[in-house]
């Protein structure tokens, strides 16, 4: 079995197409010692759209670790390219896709992509006004929860945002305040659901140091990205850590009026509510 990842370039078209009847503008091959991965490059009249990379000998719709790891370092490769040789501020679109092939049958995917807007949804403008005006003061600490929201930016960059909003609540002198454990303390229940034996503040301490010096496995030089291990890891925990994040500064600052929505809890209203 073979599998593609495609990778789509911003701005978004409405529909893609990989079939008999599209063909890459032109390919490249990058080998390792266990495979050879086909990257191929599709553009229109003017704009590079998407690009796909093709995975080999796939068992059971399953990737191994050390596939996951090249796949990365291609896609973390080919932004830099982008944005050194097509355009700067290039973005690719955050969701995964993927198509798995049986050997011998032809390459089909289709996919349409379309924005959709909820006709019920309600943007509380009042509380975007009041938390705009109130939340002045403490704007370093806002911009660093909204960053660690944005999936465009490196997951390493999201977690320590918000490890450095931690150090600007506790941290004095070089040296973490009780207050730390207060907060941790609350959520160490929750912790637990993620199946971590590990103390909670040591465990946030510890994906800091993961974050800040990265390490990979041997033949890759991992100046910039995680490896695929750590990357699920800090994925699955940076929900918690941002709810945490949340919570400090709603209870810390209330009385100013500042209000933030934590982004998980807030779709789970509106899914109860059928919105």
């Amino acid at each position: 079995m073979n599998c593609h990842y495609y990778l789509i370039v911003e701005p978004l078209l409405l529909e893609y197409h990989d079939d008999v009847s599209v063909q890459p503008s032109s390919f490249a091959v990058v080998k390792t010692k266990l495979k050879e991965y086909k990257v191929s490059f599709f553009t229109n009249t003017n704009q590079l759209y998407m690009i796909r990379i093709d995975i080999p000998n796939v068992a059971d719709k399953a990737l191994q670790q050390k596939e996951l790891e090249t796949i990365q370092m291609i896609k973390e490769h080919i932004l830099s390219v982008l944005r050194l040789t097509y355009d700067h501020d290039v973005s690719l679109f955050p969701r995964l896709l993927w198509n798995f092939r049986k050997l011998g049958e032809a390459l089909n995917f289709h996919v349409k992509i379309e924005e959709i807007v909820n006709p019920n949804f309600d943007p509380h403008i009042e509380n975007i006004r009041n938390t705009f005006v109130t939340a002045f003061p403490i704007r370093v600490q806002i911009k660093l929860i909204a960053d660690a929201q944005d999936k465009r930016l490196p997951l390493q960059y999201r977690y320590l945002s918000l490890y450095k909003l931690l150090e600007l609540e506790f941290k004095k002198k070089k040296k973490w305040t009780k207050q730390i454990e207060e907060l941790t303390d609350r959520f160490e229940e929750e912790f637990r659901t993620l199946r971590q034996k590990k103390n909670l503040i040591n465990y946030i301490h510890s994906l800091r140091d993961r974050c800040a010096h990265i390490k990979t496995t041997k033949g890759f030089i991992a100046v910039t990205q995680l490896s695929n291990k750590d990357m699920l890891e800090i994925d699955r925990f940076l929900p918690l850590m941002t709810k945490m994040c949340v919570t400090l500064i709603n209870e810390k600052y209330r009385e100013t009026g500042i209000s933030l929505v934590n982004r998980e809890a807030f779709y789970q209203k509106l899914k109860e509510k059928g919105i």
